[in-house]
């Protein structure tokens, strides 16, 4: 399958931009693994993994991608399931003592991606390592967020990283805790919470990524096309993150 090379230059051309938000093309290649690229992608609405290259020459790639679609979620749309609500009844939920908690050590998320996804895991290398360098600098506008889900232990039930790029959010990968029979909800539980956070820090809206999982559906969001996305998606990144009153 061909995907066509992107570069810092095609982000600043309105021209190419224009071309690209209404191609039909949604995934593109890049070796340029600095900061500044990075986020340049994300506020141009582009969600990027990566790529084993397949060779000592190439490497591993980074793989924007402009999707067909993008999972939205409002928050008036927020649903809570009956089974959910159930689970924060009972006494395995009280013994838990789960705390959300944002800023959370990015080691330890990381650690827990590590470990959950395996091989299939797509943020190692040179990307884990983009991560810890966005993480340990101020940004305009955009901000690298880590989430934990804490046992009084200070151990992970769940977490996941993503970013905020004006008044959105973006989550790019997570993880929970599947070894305790206890946690059944966990993942759900941490979507919950981080949709209330998000919703009193007056965020516009959620960017959950790809709409083909079930539990977004489940969560209340709404799958937008690329163009209805983009519409919201552009004048939301460029407005100052709000801070809480």
């Amino acid at each position: 399958m061909f995907y066509p090379r992107i570069s810092a230059p095609d982000l600043q051309c309105r021209e190419t931009m224009a071309a690209i938000y209404q191609a039909k093309q949604t995934f593109y290649w890049a070796d340029d693994w600095s900061p500044e690229f990075y986020i340049a992608l994300a506020r141009a609405g582009f969600i990027s993994v990566s790529l084993d290259g397949g060779s000592e020459n190439i490497g591993q790639l980074l793989l924007p991608e402009m999707q067909d679609a993008y999972a939205v979620l409002d928050w008036e749309n927020l649903h809570m399931s009956r089974s959910m609500k159930r689970w924060m009844r009972s006494d395995d939920f009280s013994e838990l003592d789960l705390q959300l908690v944002l800023g959370c050590s990015l080691s330890l998320v990381l650690d827990g991606i590590v470990r959950s996804h395996g091989e299939e895991n797509w943020l190692y290398g040179k990307y884990e390592r983009l991560l810890r360098e966005i993480a340990q600098r101020d940004w305009e506008n955009f901000e690298l967020v880590s989430v934990g889900l804490k046992r009084p232990d200070g151990t992970l039930a769940g977490g996941e990283i993503g970013y905020r790029v004006g008044r959105v959010y973006t989550s790019l990968t997570g993880f929970f805790d599947r070894s305790d029979s206890r946690l059944k909800h966990a993942g759900k539980l941490q979507l919950c919470l981080l949709a209330e956070y998000l919703r009193n820090r007056r965020m516009a809206f959620w960017n959950l990524g790809h709409p083909y999982m079930q539990y977004k559906k489940d969560l209340g969001a709404k799958i937008l096309p690329r163009g209805e996305f983009l519409r919201r998606w552009i004048p939301a990144v460029k407005d100052n993150f709000p801070e809480k009153k």
